[in-house]
């Protein structure tokens, strides 16, 4: 019989953002104080972002890769 895998970070944070989105009143005490003292993670940077296209112009240019 084969086990289950444990979840990664990423499906652990997935799961816990439906868990807030789902299952609480607007009215109750606990989901306002979640709403103000647990944060919303701040979504990262593209990678792309980081590139600049002079980088990639010259690779181009000067044959490299």
């Amino acid at each position: 019989m084969s086990s289950k895998r444990p979840p990664t970070s990423k499906s652990a944070l997935k799961r816990a953002e439906r868990e807030r989105a789902v299952g609480l009143e607007p009215d109750d005490a606990a989901a306002r104080w979640l709403e103000d003292n647990d944060p919303k993670p701040v979504p990262a940077a593209p990678k792309a972002a980081k590139k600049s296209k002079a980088v990639h112009r010259f690779r181009q240019q000067h044959g490299r890769s």
